[in-house]
């Protein structure tokens, strides 16, 4: 008669270890999915973030792209090549003398990535045209030639100049505004300083609504 009793003991502590086993391994599964899911979210919110950053990149990128295109269109046309090649140890550049050619070859050294020459004619530019309707423009391409650099700070003192003498109504022409905004807001962004590009950003939406730049700006916001 024990040996009845003892038999099904045996069998239910057998069953007992079996089931805390696969109770165990159960747990065990669903932490590692757990974990894959945790992982997976991770990876899109990087995707998304990284999504998000090359948006806003190719838009500024774009932006600048077509405003300087409409700057070299509208004011080459003033620009005219030697008619004769230079003679040997004669200059190869024509020395600029009008607003315009002094404007014109700044640009080019720019785009060179001549940035030390296009800052000292952009420099020279202001010191003897303070009338002229390319003064924010040439103000604009210095900050942006700090930005090019890496010299955010002073980036930031550039577009900051630009846009405070706009506010004061000191300038000619104050077409430069909105994408010095943009370019001041992201000199923040570089340093950090991600409450003063919001503010900046903000601003320029409400002042150039229907612009490019705050196209950009939107975006961008959504992404600080």
């Amino acid at each position: 008669m024990r040996k009845f009793v003892i038999i099904p003991i045996i069998g239910l502590a057998f069953i007992s270890c079996v089931k805390k086993e696969e109770v165990n391994a159960l747990e065990k599964q669903i932490l590692d999915i757990k974990k894959e899911l945790a992982q997976i979210k991770q990876e899109q919110s990087k995707v998304k973030q990284d999504t998000q950053d090359l948006a806003s990149r190719l838009d500024e990128l774009s932006n600048i792209v077509s405003k300087n295109s409409i700057d070299i269109e509208k004011l080459k046309t003033s620009y005219k090549p030697p008619s004769n090649p230079p003679l040997e140890g004669e200059e190869l550049v024509k020395t600029p003398k009008s607003p315009e050619e002094i404007y014109n070859q700044a640009l080019d050294f720019y785009y060179q990535g001549r940035f030390e020459e296009a800052e000292d004619m952009f420099k020279k530019f202001l010191e003897n045209f303070s009338n002229s309707p390319l003064y924010d423009n040439a103000m604009f391409w210095i900050g942006q030639i700090y930005y090019s650099k890496g010299k955010y700070n002073k980036a930031v003192e550039e577009f900051s100049k630009l846009i405070s003498l706009c506010e004061e109504g000191k300038l000619k022409d104050c077409n430069k505004e909105p994408i010095a905004m943009l370019k001041l807001a992201y000199s923040y962004i570089k340093l950090n300083k991600n409450d003063d590009a919001r503010k900046v950003l903000k601003k320029l939406i409400n002042k150039y609504p229907k612009s490019e730049e705050a196209l950009v700006a939107k975006r961008k916001l959504r992404g600080l």
